[in-house]
């Protein structure tokens, strides 16, 4: 693994092989996953050592530095701290080297080699290992549905045909258009990219992408000839200019332009959007051939609140990413985890960016740098807080709801149970328990009888009178 250190290590065979470039622990139940290189003198001990202990199937923790600082953890019999994708600790930690926990006590290290080990590697048509959890190279997700996602991007790879790609924004619709480029047979050829926003065009969208009548190659279609083209927010794209895009589409070929005549042209257009095209359509204001043209291949890019068990992934990899190079390790709180968890995420990923590139501010000059609810911005503590509501009334609800109840079945429970209490209160008088409930003495009785009540089971019982 000289040439490629970004490799994965797993279940190595049983060896004590350690060399100048890059130090293993090298045994039959160890699990390492790592990115660089390590200076001899400073492991061969360590790694002398965790190989005896492992064949002896002892408890070990053990940590392997870098010449920038960048570090590996070694915790248990099967752990590794991947400083490349920061997925996080992988294994069960089995020591109390106190000051090293600290740092990593909520990397929820379990779930990850569980995860790990199920983990099988398969090989693309290009070669490339490609790991089903996420389908696609550089797609980070756990989620059943950005899995469908990037499903679709790999069954897709051989197609030439357009693609529609929707959902809010701030979702990773342009991450998702530039995976399908770079792992599709376009691969090679250039990609472009051009916004119909009008709030982001420095010149005419018109000569942004078809060029001009002097240049014509100075437009992004001619440029992207033998690769792809992203079209952003193509719902903003003007009505005059949705038909030179049809024909484009449909003929191979720019539009022609005063006297210069039509330019065969090979590009694949990728087309994002975060409005409903299909209203767009009924309202007028957008082509229905077009939008059945752009959608032969349609993908659905989820919201964040959507597919929370991708926000962990994302907050470590975001973590790792904008940690400058050699600073030590982030760790976050499970508190800190939580919220970002139940936060509803209204801008998506790239607010998640966002917040840990400003936690990341405040605790990086720290000794032991920690993010805590403290940390993150009052908004996501609230609105996490404001879920948790939301998930608990949903929880009562769910305790009320019984398995093939219908409305009224529920509701006729519900109203005998406060009538109950009210007659309970009330010492069983229907009288009061009127008044209480706002009925007439009448309206109640005809509800105690349809619901079966029995006002004087909460009566109290009277007792005879002592004999002198």
């Amino acid at each position: 693994h000289r040439d490629h250190p970004e490799r994965v290590f797993e279940l190595l065979p049983s060896t004590d092989e350690v060399d100048d470039s890059c130090t293993c622990v090298r045994a039959e139940v160890a699990l390492w996953r790592g990115w660089g290189h390590a200076r001899r003198s400073e492991t061969v001990d360590e790694a002398t050592r965790a190989l005896h202990l492992l064949k002896e199937s002892q408890e070990l923790f053990g940590s392997i530095c870098d010449p920038v600082g960048r570090c590996w953890a070694l915790l248990g019999r099967a752990l590794a701290y991947d400083a490349l994708d920061e997925h996080g600790l992988m294994g069960r930690v089995l020591d109390d080297a106190a000051s090293l926990l600290e740092q990593l006590q909520d990397a929820q290290a379990e779930g990850w080699l569980h995860e790990l080990r199920s983990r099988d590697r398969t090989e693309t048509h290009e070669g490339r290992t490609v790991d089903p959890t996420t389908a696609v190279d550089g797609f980070i997700a756990e989620s059943r549905e950005m899995q469908a996602v990037a499903e679709t991007i790999r069954k897709i790879q051989p197609s030439h045909s357009p693609v529609l790609i929707t959902g809010e924004g701030g979702v990773g619709k342009r991450l998702v258009a530039r995976t399908i480029h770079e792992t599709s047979v376009r691969a090679e050829g250039p990609v472009e990219q051009v916004s119909c926003d009008p709030t982001q065009q420095e010149e005419p969208l018109e000569a942004r992408l078809f060029g001009t009548s002097e240049d014509r190659s100075s437009g992004a279609l001619l440029a992207a000839d033998g690769g792809t083209l992203v079209i952003e927010d193509v719902d903003a794209l003007p009505r005059s200019l949705q038909s030179s895009l049809l024909r484009v589409l449909d003929t191979g070929t720019t539009p022609p332009m005063e006297d210069r005549e039509a330019t065969p042209v090979d590009v694949r257009v990728i087309a994002t959007t975060t409005a409903d095209l299909d209203a767009r359509v009924e309202e007028g204001r957008f082509r229905r051939a077009l939008r059945n043209r752009l959608r032969v291949i349609s993908l659905h890019v989820p919201p964040l609140r959507e597919r929370r068990p991708d926000i962990s992934l994302l907050a470590r990899h975001f973590l790792d990413r904008l940690r400058p190079a050699g600073s030590a390790l982030v760790s976050i709180t499970q508190p800190a985890m939580e919220a970002l968890l139940r936060y509803n995420w209204p801008s998506n990923v790239r607010q998640l960016r966002n917040e840990i590139e400003r936690a990341l501010v405040h605790v990086q000059s720290e000794p032991a740098p920690t993010i805590d609810l403290d940390i993150l911005h009052d908004s996501i503590v609230e609105g996490a807080t404001q879920t948790r509501s939301s998930q608990t009334q949903e929880e009562a609800l769910d305790a009320i709801l019984e398995p093939d109840q219908t409305l009224s079945d529920v509701l006729s429970r519900t109203e005998k149970a406060v009538i109950e209490r009210v007659l309970r209160a009330c010492e069983g008088q229907v009288t009061a328990s009127a008044d209480v409930l706002g009925l007439t003495r009448q309206g109640l009785y005809k509800k105690m009888k349809r619901l079966d009540i029995d006002a004087s089971a909460f009566q109290p019982s009277s007792e005879p009178a002592p004999t002198t």
